[in-house]
C-alpha cells in the first residue's frame, strides 16, 4: 500500500466529545433484556397445552368425583400430565434464551477500550465513550471499537471474519471502511468514527436479530390443526355420550365420569414427550454423523426442506486451494516456475498463511524447490496494484494477474490466451515472471489453482435431488468460478445470477428468478436474506447455511439455520438451528434424512393413539344406545390411556428409517399428519369397537360376571393397541418389517402386557376393579385381537394400491 498522505484531522475537543456522547448516547449495543414471564407465557399459548392442562385437571377431578377424596394410584395420570407440561414448558424457554445469547455475543466482540485524539491528543479512553467524529488511531492487535472511515493507513490489514466469515484479512485504503468489531492485523491507521451503537453495521445486525423470528415449523402448524381438531372431537364425544346417556335415563353423575374420561383418553398428553424423545433421539444421531442440533423442533423441519441454500467455500468445497494446472511458453521454463513458486511467497509453510500462497508453495515443495531467501521487496502486493515483486540476489520475482503483468513484460504468444482458458473453467489465474539484473521482466508461466469440490459433495448433491431437494448456491465469488463448481457438484438451473443483478429486482420479480436460477455469486449476506424470503414467498422450506455474523439474520429467516462448526462465528452458531461439526454438505443432507425419519415416527405415535382410542369412544356410545351396560369403567379408560400411550409411543420414536426416506418428494407444508390416514382411522375405530363390543357380549353371557366381562373387554384394548403399534411402525405390511428391526418397541409391549397381568393377580386389581380371567378366555382375545389387526393391514394394503 504504502501509506496515505491525507493530513490526520485534528480530533475532537473533550467539550464536543462529552456533548455527543449525551445526544446520541454510548457506543454500546443496546442491552437484551430477559423477560422470563413472556417467554412462559409464549410456551402457553397453544391449545394442545390447554388440553393437557384440563386434562390434568379432570384427571384430580374424577377420583375426587368417585371417592370423594383423591387417590394415588387414580392420581397417576394427572402427574404425568403436569411433568411433561413442565418440562415441555422448560426446553421452549430454554431455546428462547438462544437468539438472546447471539446478540450477547455480538456485545462481547466490542472492543473494550480505545485510543482516540482528543485536543489534539491521542487519549485512551473506554470504548462506551466514542462518539461519532472521534479520530480513532488503530495499531496491530487493536480491536475497532466503532465503525469508521479510514484517513490515514500505512500498510493497514483488518480481520473482518466476525461479520463475514473469510478469514483472508482484508487491505484498508484510504477511504475505505472499518467495521465495529473486526481486527487489525497488519499496519496501522487513523479512522474517523461515522457511526456507534446500535448505528454501526454490528448494532444493525443486532436488531435484526432481535426483530428476527423464524417461521413456524411444519409440525407446529401440523399439531395446531390436530389439537384444534381433538378439542372438538373430545367435546363432541362428552356431548355425545351425555346426550345418548340421559335419553337412556342413567344416571348424570356415573355418565359424567366416563363422558370426561373418554374425553381425557382422546388428549394424547404424551405428544409433547414423545416429540421431545424423538427430536433427542435425532439429535443423538446427528452428533455421531458431526452435526450439533441446537434448536430440536429444526430437525423435524429438516425433513419438510424443499431448497437448501448453501456456501460454496468450505461446505461444497474443501477450503483448500490448489495449483491444478500449469503453463509455461518452453518447457525449460517449469523449473523456474516452480522456484518461483516456492521464492515469490510470504507463507511460513504448506499449512499456515493466505491460501493462495500455501497452495503455491505446497506445489513447489511436492516438486523438490528449494526457496530462496527474499533480499528485498521492492513491490509488496496490494489489492490495487495485483502483483508483487521479490528480490532474491540479482533476480526479482514477479507474480499477479496475467493481464496486469503482461503489461509490465516483453510480450509472451499464447499467455492471455491461455489464462483465459484457465479463468473459463472457475480457476483463479496467476502470472509468473523473471527479472534479471536490469534487464527486461519476462514472464515464465501461469499458474491454475482452484478450491477443488469435497470428497461426497457431488453424492450429496445428487441424493439430495433424489429426495426432492433443490441446492442452491450463494457464494461471494466469481461468477465463472462458482458456475465452474455448480457444474462438477451437480447443481444446476438457469443461469448465475450476481448480486449486482439482484439489486436491480423488486421482490416480485426476485421470486420469478429463484425458481429458475440455483447459483446466485458475488452476492453479500444481505442478498441471502433476500434470496430466503423470495424462496419463502413461494412455499419453499428453506434450509440456509452461514458461517459470518452477517449471515445471522439470514440464518435466522430460514426455517433452519444451519452454521459451519470449522469456520463460523460464534454469533452465526447461536443464531442458527443446527451446526456442521465438519462444514461437510453431505452432513446436512444425512441431517434431512434424520429429520424425516423424526417426522416418521412422531406421525407414527399420533396415528397409533388414535386408532388406539377412538374405538372406546364408538364402543361406550353403541352400549349407552342400546342400553347394555356400561363395558369399560371410568377408571379403566385412564388405565388404558395410561398404560398403551406411554412406553409404546416412546418405543416408536426410536423405530429405524424407511428403505426409501430419501426417495421421496418432501412433505408440502400444508400436509396435515395425518393426511392419507382418515379412511384407516375410521376403519379401526369401527373394527376395535366391534371386537370389543363381541369381547364384552360374549365373556358376560359365557361368565355372567359383569367384572369378567369389564377385564376381558379392558384385556382386549390393551392387547389391540399393543398390536396396533406393530401395525404404525411401517407403511408397508407389518410382517415385512423383521421384529429384530424394532427391539424397543417388542421390550415396551413386553413389558406392559406383563404390568396388566400382574396387576390382575395382585391386590391392585382391586383399586382398578379387575379380576383374574378365566384361561378359555386368553385365547378368544387372541383371536379376535388378530381378526382386527388383520383388517387394519387389509386397509393399509388397499391404501397402497
Amino acid at each position: 500500500m504504502g501509506g496515505s498522505t491525507t493530513q490526520v484531522p485534528h480530533g475532537l475537543t473533550h467539550a464536543e466529545a462529552r456533548a455527543r456522547l449525551e445526544r446520541d448516547g454510548p457506543n454500546a449495543l443496546p442491552e437484551q433484556r430477559t423477560d422470563v414471564l413472556g417467554m412462559v407465557a409464549e410456551q402457553l399459548r397453544s391449545v394442545f397445552v390447554w388440553m393437557l392442562v384440563g386434562a390434568m385437571a379432570i384427571s384430580i377431578a374424577i377420583p375426587v368425583l368417585e371417592h370423594g377424596r383423591p387417590a394415588g394410584a387414580d392420581l397417576v395420570d394427572a402427574i404425568v400430565i403436569g411433568v411433561i407440561l413442565v418440562l415441555n414448558t422448560l426446553l421452549g424457554v430454554a431455546q428462547a434464551f438462544r437468539a438472546e445469547r447471539a446478540i450477547a455475543e455480538l456485545a462481547r466482540m466490542a472492543a473494550s477500550a480505545a485510543t482516540v485524539v482528543r485536543d489534539g491528543q491521542p487519549t485512551s479512553v473506554d470504548a462506551r465513550e466514542v462518539v461519532v467524529g472521534d479520530v480513532l488511531l488503530l495499531g496491530e492487535g487493536d480491536r475497532v471499537a466503532a465503525d469508521g472511515e479510514v484517513a490515514m493507513e500505512a500498510g493497514l490489514a483488518v480481520d473482518a471474519s466476525m461479520l463475514t466469515g473469510e478469514s483472508v484479512p482484508v487491505e484498508k485504503n484510504a477511504g475505505d471502511i472499518v467495521e465495529m468489531g473486526t481486527l487489525v492485523t497488519a499496519g496501522s491507521g487513523t479512522l474517523v468514527v461515522t457511526a456507534t451503537g446500535a448505528r454501526t453495521e454490528v448494532g444493525r445486525l443486532a436488531g435484526m436479530l432481535t426483530t428476527t423470528r423464524p417461521p413456524p415449523t411444519p409440525l407446529e402448524l401440523q399439531l395446531q390443526v390436530l389439537a384444534r381438531w381433538l378439542a372438538w372431537v373430545a367435546l363432541a364425544a362428552v356431548g355425545g355420550v351425555m346426550a345418548v346417556g340421559i335419553a337412556r335415563g342413567l344416571p348424570v353423575g356415573e355418565l359424567l365420569l366416563v363422558a370426561i374420561s373418554l374425553g381425557v383418553s382422546m388428549v394424547p398428553e404424551g405428544l409433547p414427550a414423545v416429540v421431545t424423545v424423538s427430536f433427542a433421539l435425532g439429535a443423538r444421531r446427528m452428533v455421531a454423523a458431526r452435526a450439533l442440533v441446537r434448536r430440536l423442533d429444526a430437525l423435524e423441519t429438516l425433513g419438510s426442506v424443499s431448497v437448501l441454500c448453501t456456501d460454496k467455500t468450505g461446505t461444497l468445497t474443501a477450503n483448500r486451494m490448489t495449483v491444478v494446472d500449469t503453463w509455461t511458453p518452453t518447457p525449460t521454463d517449469a523449473d523456474l516456475l516452480t522456484s518461483l513458486a516456492a521464492s515469490c511467497n510470504h507463507a511460513s509453510d504448506p499449512s499456515h498463511g493466505d491460501p493462495t500462497e500455501t497452495a503455491l508453495l505446497g506445489f513447489a515443495l511436492e516438486r523438490g524447490a528449494a526457496r530462496l531467501p527474499i533480499d528485498d521487496e521492492p513491490v509488496p502486493f496490494a489489492s490495487e496494484r495485483k502483483y508483487m515483486a521479490t528480490r532474491h540476489g540479482d533476480r526479482t520475482f514477479y507474480k499477479g494477474a496475467p493481464e496486469v503483468l503482461a503489461g509490465l513484460a516483453v510480450p509472451c504468444p499464447g499467455l492471455l490466451d491461455e489464462a483465459a482458458r484457465m479463468a473459463s473453467e472457475g480457476r483463479r489465474v496467476l502470472a509468473a515472471g523473471v527479472q534479471d539484473a536490469d534487464g527486461p521482466v519476462r514472464l515464465v508461466g501461469l499458474f491454475a489453482l482452484e478450491d477443488p469440490p469435497r470428497e461426497g459433495a457431488a453424492e450429496a448433491v445428487a441424493r439430495a435431488a433424489s429426495a426432492g431437494v433443490r441446492t442452491v448456491m450463494i457464494t461471494g465469488d466469481h461468477p465463472g468460478t462458482a458456475r465452474a463448481i455448480a457444474a462438477r457438484t451437480g447443481i444446476s438451473g438457469g443461469s448465475v445470477v450476481t448480486g449486482e443483478e439482484l439489486d436491480a429486482l423488486d421482490d416480485e420479480r426476485l421470486s420469478e428468478v429463484v425458481a429458475e436460477a440455483s447459483v446466485f455469486a458475488r452476492v453479500s449476506p444481505a442478498h441471502k436474506v433476500r434470496i430466503c424470503r423470495a424462496l419463502q414467498s413461494r412455499g419453499a422450506v428453506v434450509a440456509m447455511t452461514g458461517d459470518g455474523v452477517n449471515d445471522a439474520p439470514a440464518l435466522k429467516a430460514a426455517h433452519v439455520g444451519v452454521a459451519m462448526g470449522l469456520r463460523g462465528t460464534e454469533v452465526a452458531r447461536e443464531a442458527a438451528s443446527i451446526v456442521l461439526a465438519d462444514d461437510h454438505f453431505a452432513t446436512l443432507v444425512q441431517a434431512i434424512a434424520e429429520g424425516r425419519r423424526s417426522h416418521d415416527n412422531i406421525r407414527r405415535f399420533v396415528l397409533f393413539l388414535l386408532r388406539a382410542n377412538f374405538d372406546e369412544l364408538l364402543l361406550v356410545l353403541v352400549v349407552f344406545a342400546v342400553g347394555l351396560p356400561v363395558p369399560l369403567l371410568p377408571v379403566h379408560i385412564l388405565w388404558i390411556n395410561l398404560l398403551t400411550d406411554g412406553l409404546p409411543a416412546l418405543a416408536l420414536t426410536a423405530e429405524p428409517a424407511e428403505p426409501d426416506i430419501m426417495e421421496r418428494p418432501p412433505r408440502p407444508v400444508d400436509e396435515q399428519l395425518l393426511s392419507g390416514e382418515y379412511v384407516g382411522l375410521v376403519v379401526a375405530m369401527f373394527a376395535g369397537a366391534a371386537g370389543a363390543l363381541l369381547v364384552f357380549l360374549g365373556t358376560l353371557r359365557t361368565s355372567g360376571s359383569i367384572d369378567v366381562a369389564r377385564t376381558a373387554t379392558l384385556t382386549f384394548a390393551v392387547l389391540l393397541e399393543l398390536a396396533m403399534a406393530f401395525s404404525a411402525r411401517t407403511r408397508a405390511p407389518a410382517w415385512s418389517k423383521p421384529l429384530r428391526e424394532s427391539p424397543w418397541l417388542v421390550g415396551a409391549t413386553g413389558l406392559v402386557l406383563a404390568v396388566h397381568v400382574l396387576v390382575m393377580v395382585t391386590p391392585a386389581a382391586g383399586v382398578l376393579r379387575l379380576t383374574p380371567l378365566p384361561l378359555a378366555v386368553w385365547p378368544v382375545l387372541a383371536g379376535v385381537v388378530a381378526a382386527v389387526f388383520l383388517v387394519l393391514e387389509a386397509t393399509k394394503a388397499l391404501r397402497r394400491t
